[in-house]
């Protein structure tokens, strides 16, 4: 029976069961963005979406924070792979590597090679063992470089907040983008997803998530072509059983300690004893132990500091003579000279790395008086390092020549170049000779060394 009640307490009533039902759908409620149409906003359902309400797309992402996350790790999928592949299309569906011919290793493998095993820094041979088929294309690094930057150009128009980490990643804040953009930073980040594979032709991958760690662990997720979200709430269960390996600063070694004593996934290690972690770990212990728990309090950087910069050539043979050696130290040095130019660095460590022929790796040192960025003391410094390790008996497969220990060139002075006058003669001609590469490119011009290098033996 009902009881027959006043006009306003009906009303009452029915704002009370409205509130009620809203406070329901609040509860059942699912914020979506649509990867396909851009679409996006809350759901009210018992479970989450599978498909977009607007265009019934199923490449949708469901997450409570998508709309609150602003820290991104944007990767390229098997970048130089990938680039190959989409400027030669007879390439697709075919597995291809990226990296010396013969007694190299592999720079990038395509997804399809991946399938048979082949991995990045990979000895040639063994990837070609496990694909036969495979098709071997030398690295063009220059139009990587110019690839890359397009790119990087693509997210700056985002946010000036880019911290590179290579030639084919950067970490991403798009804090307070939002009013420029008029979209979340997870949209944004998907129409940049959708601009790169439209104007460049290769795909990326995105993973979005409160903390710079976080970010970078979700971009791996989803790949080729990802976009993983991982909101705080989250982060500590989904770390739980995932291999401590897989944390920034734990490499093959740390691992291999950690495991030893027990600890491989990160939920054991979160829960570990700080001393026992301080005892394998060292002083960023407590730095690898919040990683795991999914804390990380650095901030993206906009400038990251260069730490090396180097060269290397892997031999076709075995090599043990000076004059087969020294003109590729040359070379080399005139390589790490221009970088080092190009980045305003001077350096005062010169490093010659050598691996012989049984994969053993040798490095040897020379700390500098001055800092500097010239090709013929680079070369210089790392001729007199190798003729120490020549011997008849020694035999090396790879050569390598690096500079460290920077100033920028505005910051360092050597006064003794003032009164050197050989020096000043070298470092004149060198100049002349950088304009010359400048104007034409690296291989206008080589030295008589090299010359003798690559003539042909009668």
């Amino acid at each position: 029976m009902i009881e027959k009640k006043g006009s306003k307490h009906v009303i009452s009533l029915f704002v009370e069961s409205m509130y009620k039902m809203t406070m329901a759908q609040l509860r059942h409620s699912y914020a979506f963005l649509c990867r396909d149409c851009f679409s996006s906003g809350y759901l009210g359902a018992e479970k989450p979406p599978v498909s977009c309400p607007k265009c019934s797309s199923s490449n949708i992402r469901v997450n409570d924070d998508i709309f609150q996350l602003s820290i991104a790790h944007l990767d390229c999928d098997s970048f130089y792979a990938s680039v190959e592949k989409r400027d030669n299309p007879e390439l697709a569906g075919k597995p291809v590597m990226v990296g010396g011919e013969n007694r190299g290793v592999v720079a990038a493998a395509c997804y399809i090679a991946r399938q048979y095993g082949v991995k990045s820094a990979m000895p040639t041979f063994q990837a070609k063992r496990l694909c036969p088929d495979i098709t071997i294309i030398k690295p063009r690094m220059d139009h990587y470089v110019s690839v890359s930057q397009k790119i990087r150009q693509m997210m700056l128009e985002l946010t000036p907040l880019i911290e590179p980490l290579s030639i084919d990643e950067a970490f991403l804040d798009l804090s307070g983008t939002e009013i420029l953009h008029k979209a979340s930073p997870a949209e944004s980040l998907m129409r940049l997803q959708k601009k790169i594979k439209d104007q460049v032709g290769i795909t990326v991958s995105i993973g979005l998530a409160p903390t710079k760690s976080l970010a970078k662990l979700s971009s791996d997720q989803d790949k080729p072509d990802g976009f993983f979200i991982l909101n705080e709430a989250e982060a500590e269960m989904w770390l739980h059983d995932k291999p401590v390996s897989i944390l920034y600063g734990v490499g093959k070694s740390a691992a291999k300690r950690l495991s030893d004593a027990g600890i491989t996934s990160c939920g054991a290690l979160k829960q570990a004893d700080k001393a026992l972690v301080t005892a394998l770990l060292g002083k960023q212990a407590g730095f690898i132990q919040n990683l795991a728990r999914g804390i990380d309090t650095r901030p993206v950087k906009t400038e990251r500091q260069v730490k090396s910069v180097s060269s290397e050539t892997t031999f076709h043979k075995d090599l043990n003579k000076s004059d087969e050696m020294l003109p590729i130290i040359e070379r080399q040095s005139q390589l790490v000279s221009r970088r080092l130019k190009k980045k305003g660095l001077e350096g005062n460590v010169i490093t010659l790395k050598l691996k012989t022929n049984h994969h053993k790796i040798i490095t040897r040192s020379k700390t500098l008086s001055a800092p500097t960025d010239k090709a013929h003391e680079i070369s210089n410094i790392a001729s007199q390092l190798l003729m120490k390790e020549l011997s008849d008996d020694r035999y090396w497969r790879l050569l390598g020549v690096g500079v460290d220990g920077f100033e920028h060139r505005a910051l360092s002075q050597n006064f003794l170049d003032q009164i050197d006058g050989q020096k000043e003669r070298k470092d004149k001609l060198e100049q002349a000779l950088d304009k010359m590469h400048d104007k034409f490119g690296g291989d206008v011009v080589f030295s008589g060394r090299q010359v003798d290098r690559l003539r042909p033996k009668s």
